[in-house]
């Protein structure tokens, strides 16, 4: 079997840890191919190691900021890697991998079709790892898993402006496949997820939800993983030290305000004109249906539970 990779990375000095964590924690079962967009501020700041396995490859693309900035840009970039791999693994470029992470997500994938789901698109927010005061990398979470969901509550009067749901964890303790929507730095599912292709004109702020309409209109079935599979290095406004990684906001603010504004306007537009088509929803499900399974209503810019 064959698990493409896709990394989008802004000046990220995890993003060779990141690598070198997928590959050394891999089973060696499977053959591992990454695509990956590496943006710079200047040439050399970060570059890419490409020294791997015979069975990993890593294909990469090296912009210099402001040229290619916006998450679903980078992504776009990366996706364009995709070689006809079985399956497909969306991540940051700041992440930590559980040993035989990669036997565990297709044998998750597995398990799902075995009851019926086609499809399966296995995502939520993976649980976090760290640095301490000393620089020691610290992984969080290892003594227990629990499936954990997706709550949008925590901001209705957001939505109701703007379309975006404010997406929270929610734990549960009792099996509960479904999931509402996604993580965008963890979502394992089929090959074919890569025609889904990222919108290159969304910087940042609904990702996630936009993601997770659009595959669902696909037809994939989200859903919460039985297992770990990898840890996330979560920026939560810490220092470069803890994060080691830098910010588009902070570095272009005038550029990043444009591009964020055209960002919502193509976000609301797919939503409140109902696109189906490229950049937008599929054909397999409608958007209405997506609003019955999640709770969340595009015309009224309501939430249910």
């Amino acid at each position: 079997m064959s698990i493409f990779l896709q990394i989008p990375s802004y000046r990220d000095f995890e993003l060779n840890k990141t690598i070198s964590s997928a590959i050394t924690n891999a089973s060696g079962e499977n053959k591992l191919s990454f695509g990956v967009h590496n943006c710079v501020l200047f040439d050399g700041e970060i570059e890419v190691n490409k020294e791997s396995p015979k069975w990993v490859s890593i294909r990469s693309s090296t912009s210099v900021a402001p040229n290619n900035i916006g998450l679903q840009k980078s992504r776009y970039i990366a996706n364009e890697f995709y070689d006809g791999e079985d399956y497909y693994f969306q991540i940051d470029s700041h992440m930590r991998f559980e040993k035989n992470w990669d036997v565990g997500l297709i044998d998750s994938v597995i398990e799902y079709q075995k009851m019926g789901l086609t499809k399966p698109l296995i995502t939520q927010y993976p649980p976090p790892y760290t640095y301490d005061e000393n620089g020691k990398e610290i992984i969080l979470g290892t003594h227990r898993f629990s499936q954990s969901g997706i709550w949008f509550g925590e901001n209705k009067n957001q939505f109701k402006e703007t379309l975006i749901p404010t997406q929270t964890a929610k734990n549960f303790f009792d099996d509960c496949g479904f999931i509402k929507s996604v993580s965008g730095g963890m979502i394992f599912t089929l090959g074919e997820f890569s025609i889904i292709k990222p919108n290159p004109k969304i910087v940042f702020w609904g990702e996630e939800p936009l993601i997770a309409a659009r595959a669902f209109t696909h037809g994939f079935d989200l859903v919460m993983p039985f297992r770990h599979s990898v840890y996330h290095l979560y920026h939560s406004n810490q220092p470069f030290s803890r994060v080691r990684r830098h910010q588009v906001p902070q570095d272009f603010p005038k550029k990043w305000e444009e591009m964020d504004i055209e960002s919502k306007k193509e976000y609301k537009r797919i939503f409140s004109e109902r696109i189906v088509g490229e950049c937008a929803f599929g054909t397999e499900r409608t958007l209405e249906d997506y609003e019955e399974f999640s709770g969340l209503n595009f015309r009224t810019g309501e939430i249910t539970e």
